[in-house]
């Protein structure tokens, strides 16, 4: 899956139900909205999404790739899964 809205669709599948586990409605948040300045999940929270995205993807996430710039947002992480799909083909 390299194509940015099936990403941002598959993102947003994520976020939202964890989000709403929480008590917090994540669908309002636009793609490029830091996530974790939205505050609808909280840093235990943020954690599980991460390693969520990282499993769903197959992205095999190294501590350097955990910034804002590659994981803050949902265009950002869409932008970064691509990225890496394209480096694998």
């Amino acid at each position: 899956m390299n194509d940015r809205a099936e990403i941002v669709a598959a993102l947003r599948g994520i976020l939202e139900p964890l989000a709403s586990q929480l008590g917090n409605d994540a669908s309002g948040i636009g793609e490029d909205d830091i996530i974790p300045d939205t505050g609808v999940v909280d840093s235990a929270g943020l954690i599980e999404f991460v390693m969520m995205v990282d499993n769903t993807f197959d992205l095999a996430l190294e501590p350097e790739d955990m910034t804002v710039d590659n994981l803050g947002s949902l265009a950002a992480i869409a932008a970064f899964v691509a990225a890496r799909s394209q480096h694998r083909a």
